[in-house]
């Protein structure tokens, strides 16, 4: 397995916080409040049941890319400030918490899986006008190597969302695509009756 697909594999969820996410249940954006209460509404953009399709760059020209299929189940906790994610997605699974910081001014996340023997641990920033929710982490490296700046750049199109993950390398500066996951959300699960996009 290549380097940086198995750092794709390792941080498939976020996100988050990677890595997760869609339509609130409120008609109005997220962006028409302000603070903890802004906050909480692009939280409960991801809330709900989704079905996963991930896929990997290829590890050579001449090779296809792979695909793979998962679930990820997210909840709202603490009242609807922070959530959780648990991914499993064929031979991987991940957990993360996030929400919003009102002393940092952007989402903070943890994430942990069975690639990693660490915490990664996210800050992420929402654009109302492109509905995306971009994430920065430290990816650590095998010793001696310097971690790596990665990112996940979430799209929410009502019922759908994208994540596209990219790490950086620490060296060179060259961005690597580690892959994209497509999630739709499962009918009746999560923030029901939001418009999509």
């Amino acid at each position: 397995m290549r380097p940086f697909q198995s750092m794709f594999l390792a941080t498939l969820a976020a996100v988050v916080p990677c890595a997760a996410t869609a339509a609130s249940a409120a008609t109005s954006e997220p962006a028409a409040a302000t603070g903890v209460v802004a906050g909480a509404a692009v939280v409960k953009l991801e809330e709900g049941v989704w079905d996963a399709v991930a896929e990997i760059p290829a590890a050579s020209p001449d090779a296809a890319p792979t695909t793979m299929r998962g679930v990820q189940t997210n909840t709202l906790l603490a009242g609807g400030r922070w959530m959780r994610n648990d991914f499993e997605l064929e031979g991987y699974a991940g957990h993360g918490t996030w929400g919003w910081d009102p002393r940092k001014g952007r989402y903070v996340g943890i994430w942990v899986d069975s690639n990693s023997d660490y915490i990664r641990l996210d800050e992420g920033t929402y654009d109302p006008a492109t509905r995306t929710l971009t994430w920065t982490a430290e990816l650590r490296q095998p010793e001696p190597h310097p971690p790596a700046r990665y990112r996940m750049v979430e799209t929410f199109r009502g019922d759908t969302r994208v994540l596209t993950m990219t790490a950086i390398g620490p060296k060179t500066g060259k961005v690597v695509p580690l892959g994209t996951i497509t999630f739709t959300r499962r009918t009746g699960a999560g923030a029901g009756g939001a418009p999509g996009r």
